[in-house]
């Protein structure tokens, strides 16, 4: 449903405390507008594990006040949201959102210390300068496609790439890295497109990428621009000539449930446990999605598991943090919650998956990559199976910097 900018407050979510206090949780995103198919998803994660982590007393004697708003996908409305939240009750950790207002609050963010968890997963918003306080919950959009080109390298040597992205600082993250990924590998960006949600006829791009020799287009974008990508490529013939993959944010169940069988075949890199595997994580997801009237739709969306999995590490943060702080729950407190989470003090909710047995979470002050693992998974029969074992992309720490 459209709405306005509006302001979801859960406040007092389940059974308040009659002795205890309030620790604020603030979270803004595109609930609507351009991305909202990620971000509506993504919020409402985030407000189930703060009711789930209220009613069940996950942080002893403390309320937890989680504030979701709407952005509509637009900088300035983020800005002033955050500048609002640090006026009126500041928060003691800040859940973002878009790549582009995450790169525009980063200084402001360092400047006062907020420890921030942001959906987005450029690489850009953990490199210098500027870069202490933001923490990436896994992987990078840019060690994702990396991967990508690398599981091509197995069977396709000096391939012919197109980057299809979201005309976006979201969709143009990965480009460089890409590009030199290719240089190592020796593979050809042959070109690189940015393509919106409005691409109702992707005819003309389809046959100028099939002109040039394309072999393989890696999307960076959500599900709905590639959606009607893959079913005009099955139209035209051409779903078995060019394969086409995606990063995180391009694949799951949105993705099958908008293009139907022609998603069949797609490659997708993905940090996060499918609705199929039987992880803690999952568990809680399902049980959720069940008690608080989530759609189906909401319950299968990748995009429901990262925001879940991004309340879970700033509720975890803020208990140890009170734990280690008498009780002191504040940005500071919880900044070095964050950073102390690591060996054998590692996060386990099991929403992700891992290369080291028993740690998915695992941050420290110069390590801000949560769960670094990542699978290549494909679309067979309507779902996605991982189709290689977690790994981290070896390539792209050798092209993360020039």
């Amino acid at each position: 449903m459209k709405r306005a900018i509006v302001l979801a407050t859960v406040a007092f979510l389940g059974l308040a405390m009659a002795q205890g206090r309030t620790v604020n949780l603030l979270w803004s995103g595109a609930v609507t507008g351009p991305t909202s198919d990620v971000g509506g998803p993504y919020g409402a994660g985030i407000e189930d594990y703060c009711r789930y982590a209220n009613e069940q007393k996950l942080i002893p004697n403390v309320t937890l006040n989680c504030t979701v708003r709407d952005d509509q996908y637009q900088n300035p409305i983020t800005q002033r949201i955050f500048e609002e939240a640090l006026d009126r009750a500041k928060p003691a950790m800040y859940l973002g959102y878009s790549t582009g207002a995450m790169l525009q609050l980063k200084p402001l963010i360092n400047e006062v210390k907020m420890p921030t968890l942001p959906a987005s997963a450029h690489i850009g918003l953990i490199e210098p300068p500027n870069n202490q306080y933001m923490f990436l919950p896994v992987s990078s959009y840019s060690e994702q496609v990396v991967a990508l080109m690398e599981y091509i390298n197995r069977t396709s040597k000096n391939a012919k790439i197109a980057l299809v992205v979201n005309p976006s600082p979201f969709g143009r993250a990965v480009v460089d890295h890409a590009r030199r990924a290719a240089q190592r590998l020796g593979q050809s960006i042959v070109d690189v497109r940015e393509v919106g949600g409005g691409n109702l006829d992707n005819t003309a791009l389809l046959r100028a990428l099939d002109a040039a020799g394309v072999e393989f287009i890696i999307h960076q974008n959500v599900a709905g621009p590639v959606a009607n990508i893959l079913k005009d490529a099955k139209r035209l013939g051409l779903d078995k000539k060019i394969k086409q993959m995606g990063a995180v944010y391009t694949g799951g169940s949105d993705l099958i449930r908008l293009a139907g069988d022609a998603a069949e075949g797609y490659l997708w890199a993905s940090s996060y446990y499918t609705l199929d595997e039987n992880t803690p994580g999952i568990s809680l997801q399902k049980q959720l999605a069940a008690k608080y009237n989530r759609s189906a739709d909401i319950l299968n969306s990748t995009n429901y598991t990262a925001g879940m999995l991004a309340a879970a590490i700033a509720v975890e943060a803020m208990r140890r943090a009170a734990l280690r702080f008498n009780g002191r729950i504040d940005n500071e407190t919880v900044y070095q919650a964050l950073i102390g989470m690591n060996g054998p003090n590692a996060f386990k909710p099991g929403f992700a998956v891992s290369t080291k047995a028993g740690i998915e979470i695992d941050f420290t002050r110069t390590e801000q990559t949560g769960a670094e693992g990542l699978r290549v998974l494909e679309a067979r029969g309507g779902k996605f199976v991982p189709v290689t074992e977690p790994f981290t992309s070896t390539l792209f720490r050798q092209v993360r910097n020039p």
